[in-house]
């Protein structure tokens, strides 16, 4: 099967699926490591994949870039940097709603001729993915009305309008956690299929199973100082329970949070940075082999569709303390109806007093059992083999229905028909 995956893929993230002698490889889209690990499952898997995706640091007028390894085609479109001012003699890249970055992936997208398309997020690249003729898949990864109403600005609403625009076009979708699909039945008129995100195998092989000792070291993982990740309350509540465990550490990670970010600019100016480590931006990677050496994990994020770093961070064994209405985390965490969650804590992140309570309860007793259902939860149900081959099974159920309306369409034979049907089943 030839799949072409059309989304935020990062160069970093599948140059070791490209020839060893394809260098430099572009910066790509960066943010979305999941695309990449369901690449690389596919490929290992036998199919043909070509991943396709933007690039705002390469020049327009040098077209697409276009790099290849065993098995795998990497397409990167440029993309407009600015979103309103003009870039050159282009409009900014919302004032025509996206217009050349979608022509570019479409043509792209052609030009491969996949079997099918899977569209990740549902804005340019849904879009972009409809606007051709091969079967598709979107996968939706949040809600636009849920961003639109944490982050509001005039370039939120325009890919809210984006969005809505995929939801009536489109016909084949999936999500990643039951919140989201509750959150969609209304937009697409039918409950999606949930397919979570998954782990790197990295988070896999580093993964274990803890035993409560005497440090206390908290990693927090967020890209943006903002009202939806919801970070004040999580140093003040830092703040708070390290009174009481003056050994305490906070380790953050992510946009904003390295030396001299807004992070440490509001925590000095808040007198909060007592045993606060300020990290910044990390390769995939590199933050994997930070998190390993954590205890546990603190995300205060007011709304997630998923949450990847939730999932990442109980495949490695660390006991997680987060929202108890954050969209899906209680899901992604393994909640019970009544909130009661075995891989960490959950609580009101609103309140810096009932996260420094949170923080101080996931080093009781229950420790260890909590490492253990996280990772025992992580790799049950978000591994990058079990994701993948549900991804598959779905692929191969689309082309099946895809076979079977063209088939009708051109009124062929049954005999002919059960044929063709046949080799679909086959790839």
């Amino acid at each position: 099967m030839h799949i072409a995956l059309v989304g935020h893929i990062a160069g970093n993230d599948v140059k070791k699926y490209l020839d060893a002698s394809v260098v430099p490889v572009p910066d790509g889209y960066a943010g979305a490591p999941l695309t990449g690990i369901i690449i690389g499952e596919l490929l290992r898997l036998g199919h043909r994949v070509t991943g396709i995706t933007t690039d705002g640091t390469l020049p327009l007028a040098g077209g697409t870039v276009r790099l290849e390894g065993p098995g795998f085609t990497f397409l990167v479109c440029p993309a407009r940097r600015r979103a309103w001012r003009p870039n050159g003699w282009n409009l900014g890249r919302a004032v025509d709603f996206f217009s050349r970055e979608r022509r570019l992936i479409t043509q792209a997208i052609v030009e491969s001729a996949p079997d099918i398309v899977h569209a990740h997020w549902t804005y340019e690249f849904s879009l972009a993915a409809l606007d051709q003729s091969a079967p598709h898949l979107i996968t939706c990864h949040d809600s636009p009305v849920a961003v639109l109403r944490f982050t509001r600005s005039f370039y939120r609403a325009l890919r809210y309008l984006m969005a809505l625009r995929v939801f009536n076009l489109g016909r084949e979708f999936t999500t990643v956690s039951d919140y989201m699909a509750s959150k969609l039945e209304p937009e697409i008129g039918h409950f999606p299929e949930v397919i979570p995100n998954p782990v790197s195998t990295l988070a896999i092989i580093l993964g274990r199973v803890r035993a409560a000792g005497t440090s206390r070291r908290v990693a927090m993982v967020c890209n943006g100082w903002d009202r939806l990740k919801n970070p004040e309350p999580a140093l003040k509540g830092f703040a708070i329970w390290r009174s009481k465990e003056i050994t305490a550490e906070l380790h953050l990670f992510g946009a904003d949070f390295g030396p001299n970010g807004a992070a440490q600019l509001w925590a000095k100016a808040n007198c909060l940075t007592a045993g606060i480590f300020f990290h910044g931006s990390k390769l995939h990677h590199d933050l994997l082999n930070e998190l390993v050496g954590m205890d546990a994990l603190l995300h205060t994020s007011l709304e997630e569709s998923f949450g990847v770093v939730l999932a990442e961070a109980m495949a490695l064994g660390l006991p997680v303390v987060a929202g108890r209405y954050s969209g899906a985390v209680p899901w992604v965490m393994g909640a019970d109806n009544e909130g009661r969650c075995a891989a960490g804590v959950l609580t009101d992140v609103r309140s810096p007093q009932a996260i420094a309570f949170a923080l101080k309860k996931i080093f009781d007793s229950e420790y260890e059992k909590r490492s253990l259902a996280g990772f025992e939860r992580a790799r049950d149900n978000f591994s990058p083999t079990i994701v993948t081959k549900r991804y598959e099974a779905r692929y191969k159920e689309i082309l099946c229905q895809s076979n079977k309306l063209t088939l009708n369409l051109c009124g062929l034979n049954s005999d002919t028909a059960n044929t063709e049907r046949s080799k679909v089943e086959r790839i």
